[in-house]
């Protein structure tokens, strides 16, 4: 209802606001017929409020029924007539990629600035992560006139090669490349080549490129042999007895050109990981936990208000 008119004497003079309901709707009155009306939010309106206790206030539905004066079935309603609006980039010259999956047929890629956080994109992907998924994204950052100079990824070689088509720099996380290491060696290795090779991995973020660079080939120098040793399977084929360890050099030596950039442009204050993207995953995650009734569209509303920092871009 028009709050400017009264909808008992269609008055539009002599208005006045009388304070607000339980639900935190205004009251309105007329002084010329001296009655009252409650004012009644846009459907978007009040379904934007609604998520957003939703999302920022952890409110569960009974919660938000006691709130707004209706059922939770009502909420539902309304929680599904809203459509969250697209994050719009701002100009960043450092960003973050990473997608957070939510089983294993959908998950969502996100970009964030990584000087002060703000959401650049936000979709969902189709199965695991694509080349494809990347580039949409930057597609969207360039439709809207955000040209980053750098990306911190720990994506694998096509997105790399995807983002030196468009000139963007490389970042790839140091965390995500002790984690590959981790996996191929463990936390503890036994052969004495693969103790050395974890040492060498451990000083990736005290270190620079150079000394690194020289530690990563001396050893591969120093264990080539060993590296080419061959045993016979089971049913008599002959493969890399130091499968693993090969896997875990090849990794090094491969991402070696994107371990260091941070380095060489100091002016862009880039991090060496990208635990900040993570971060923000995993506190989403969290506060989905609350709500394991969402479905998988309310899941993208959820994540695109959540990430946008309002209900609103």
């Amino acid at each position: 209802m028009n709050s400017k008119h009264c909808p008992h004497c269609n008055c539009n003079t002599g208005i006045v606001k009388i304070g607000t309901t339980s639900a935190e709707r205004q009251r309105y009155r007329c002084k010329k017929c001296n009655r009252t009306w409650v004012s009644k939010p846009h459907v978007q309106v009040l379904a934007k409020s609604i998520w957003n206790d939703l999302v920022f206030r952890n409110m569960n539905y009974n919660e938000l029924a006691n709130k707004y004066k209706m059922s939770e079935r009502n909420i539902r309603r309304k929680l599904d007539l809203y459509t969250a609006p697209n994050v719009i980039p701002t100009p960043a010259d450092v960003i973050a990629m990473d997608v957070t999956y939510f089983g294993r047929s959908w998950g969502i890629l996100t970009v964030i600035n990584i000087h002060n956080g703000k959401t650049l994109y936000c979709e969902p992907t189709s199965g695991y992560e694509t080349v494809w998924d990347y580039e949409r994204a930057i597609k969207y950052l360039r439709k809207h006139g955000v040209y980053p100079k750098v990306a911190v990824i720990d994506g694998k070689k096509g997105v790399i090669n995807m983002l030196e088509e468009y000139g963007i720099k490389v970042q790839f996380c140091q965390f995500h490349q002790l984690k590959i290491i981790t996996q191929c060696l463990t936390r503890k290795p036994v052969l004495l080549p693969n103790i050395e090779l974890r040492n060498i991995a451990l000083t990736l973020a005290h270190i620079d490129k150079k000394s690194f660079v020289s530690m990563v080939y001396g050893w591969k120098l120093r264990n080539e042999i060993w590296l080419q040793e061959r045993s016979r399977t089971e049913d008599g084929k002959w493969e890399y007895t130091h499968r693993l360890t090969r896997r875990a050099i090849n990794s090094l030596i491969m991402n070696l050109p994107y371990l260091f950039t941070y380095q060489e442009s100091l002016e862009l204050n880039i991090p060496n990981t990208n635990n900040q993207i993570e971060g923000l995953h995993s506190e989403l995650k969290r506060r989905l936990n609350n709500h394991r009734g969402l479905k998988k569209n309310q899941k993208i509303q959820f994540a695109r208000i959540f990430f946008s920092g309002r209900t609103e871009v």
